[in-house]
């Protein structure tokens, strides 16, 4: 019905493939193997699950959790183990060949994906079926701690509207209150729901919370079944909401789908799986919606189900292998529709292809929207700035103060770095506060805009690796942690100039994350010197921080 999005589809393929972009080969450092398949243990953490193909002298294999021949069981982030189900002669050859066997992950495989769905020419439309059961909401209101107003009217609009947007910043309860009730009762009507997210750590991050919070108000999680392949951080703490296990590796299979009430899976299990797309889903819920492709967005509305969007157009955005000067070549116009969010749906409809000739990072125009404007995990000073230059809607914290403090690296004597984007001093001095706060059993994460500026704190101080608290940003999203140390290293147009949209939604997301404080270790001087600044405002209220080296 819509060729269109099949030829973008095609076009951003063409894109990748004609620039080499996409693909990596990922170095295995050892293999090893049981009774069910082979275990490689790998140089470095998978960014994803759902793009992965072993290539050995057999030909290549496409590692699906669905293959008969070969399937990944788990993912053991900590270890960066992969845990493959493998046919017994099949996993015979390849372990008696294993010097030439590789581990490739290929974007190409989820665009095709996205291509094959489109392929099958079903019909879009928004969906007009709101539905089919009114709750009982006015009951929450006698719950020890009942949602606020802005909660209430997102349920109501959840169930009376068949398309809706929850919008609001981190620790607004969109997840842990509106998602929470409003499965609640799908659960209670028996009724089988879709739950989607972006990417695998969204949905690990979004189910966990969702998981505990509806045991402490009574309900039975066994109906609510994780596709895909999990992380084995999940699969201990949730083993029986997993679809495969590393402890029933014999019968991957053994939850029965058709009696699971909730299925979580990502977009793109969705989109891979035609047995998904049959089943009678009453509702689809996106979580992190905003950073969700719009084109995987739009299969859901080929089943005439009211679909939800969860999220926060004021953080992170999708991500595109197309660069800002080919997106503005006619050959590659098409490949341009990937840059919008999942929360440009309803204009898609309204405007079809004209949409590709938008800028995808304007403000998306959604008739059914709800605001959550108070956030519980940060103080209203946080907020008052956030407000000030990204929310703009009255934003409110959560009434006590969140500590921001600046460590000023110019106090000490200072050390030159010869790697791009990296400050020596400033990752040294994150470390020392990490060894502090590990000291004091402290919850916290260490964030930076740079790859390069994460693996020189990791190089100087290594066990920082296996508590999995250096993040990027990108990595971070979705987390929330007692204590931020923030390492921004040098004004950058693409990640810490706020100036650029996209930089300062970055920003807000690594900001948010913090409960109690944030630490921003920084040349102090060189940013004040940043006029105009989020950070520069930001670090010049600050208190200094007293550190002792």
């Amino acid at each position: 019905m819509y060729p269109f999005l099949q030829d973008s589809a095609q076009n951003y393929l063409q894109y990748i493939e004609t620039f080499d972009k996409g693909h990596e080969k990922i170095k295995i450092r050892s293999i090893n193997r049981d009774m069910f398949g082979l275990h490689l243990q790998l140089d470095s953490k998978l960014k994803s699950l759902e793009s992965l193909a072993l290539r050995s002298h057999l030909g290549e294999f496409l590692l699906e959790e669905d293959s008969e021949e070969i399937n990944i069981s788990a993912y053991d982030d900590r270890t960066k183990t992969l845990y493959l189900n493998i046919e017994s002669p099949l996993c015979n050859s390849l372990f008696n060949h294993k010097e030439s066997l590789e581990l490739i992950s290929d974007l190409r495989f989820l665009i095709q994906n996205v291509i094959n769905f489109y392929a099958q020419e079903l019909p879009l439309k928004l969906p007009t079926t709101s539905p089919n059961f009114i709750p009982n909401i006015a009951s929450l209101k006698d719950l020890p701690t009942p949602p606020n107003q802005e909660q209430l009217n997102a349920l109501y609009g959840i169930f009376k509207q068949p398309f809706c947007y929850i919008w609001g910043p981190a620790g607004s309860g969109k997840t842990k209150v509106v998602l929470l009730h409003a499965l609640a009762f799908y659960l209670k009507q028996g009724q089988k729901i879709a739950l989607l997210a972006p990417t695998n750590n969204a949905l690990e991050q979004c189910l966990k919370t969702l998981l505990v919070s509806l045991k402490d108000i009574g309900f039975n999680t066994d109906g609510i079944l994780r596709l895909g392949t999990p992380t084995q951080k999940f699969v201990e703490s949730f083993p029986q909401n997993c679809e495969q296990t590393l402890f029933d590796k014999s019968n991957p299979s053994q939850k029965n789908l058709n009696k699971a009430q909730i299925l979580a899976m990502t977009l793109d299990t969705f989109l891979r799986r035609t047995d998904l797309q049959s089943m009678d889903f009453k509702h689809f819920f996106v979580d992190e919606a905003a950073f969700a492709p719009l084109i995987k967005i739009l299969p859901l509305c080929a089943f005439s189900k009211p679909i939800t969007l969860l999220g926060d157009h004021k953080q992170l955005q999708p991500i595109t292998l197309l660069s800002q000067d080919d997106s503005k070549k006619p050959m590659w116009n098409l490949s341009k529709f990937w840059s919008f969010s999942a929360l440009f749906l309803e204009s898609f409809f309204e405007k079809q292809e004209s949409l590709n000739l938008q800028n995808p990072q304007t403000t998306p125009q959604i008739t059914n929207f709800f605001t959550l404007s108070q956030t519980y995990r940060y103080g209203d000073n946080l907020a008052k700035l956030l407000d000030n230059y990204i929310y703009k809607n009255g934003l409110q914290g959560c009434g006590a103060h969140t500590h921001l403090y600046c460590l000023d690296i110019t106090r000490f004597q200072k050390l030159e770095s010869k790697i791009e984007r990296t400050n020596p001093l400033e990752a040294s001095l994150c470390c020392s506060l990490a060894k502090d706060f590990i000291s004091q059993d402290l919850d916290f994460a260490i964030l930076t805009p740079f790859v390069n500026q994460r693996q020189l704190i990791l190089k100087t101080m290594p066990i920082l690796y296996n508590k999995e608290c250096v993040l990027t940003i990108h990595s971070a999203q979705g987390q929330e942690f007692d204590y931020v140390i923030f390492s921004p290293v040098i004004l950058h147009y693409h990640l810490s100039n706020s100036q650029n949209q996209n930089a300062l939604f970055a920003l807000n997301v690594a900001l948010s994350r913090a409960k109690k404080a944030i630490i921003i270790v920084c040349d102090k001087s060189y940013w004040l010197r940043q006029k105009g600044q989020f950070l520069s405002d930001l670090i010049a209220i600050a208190k200094p921080y007293s550190l002792i080296v």
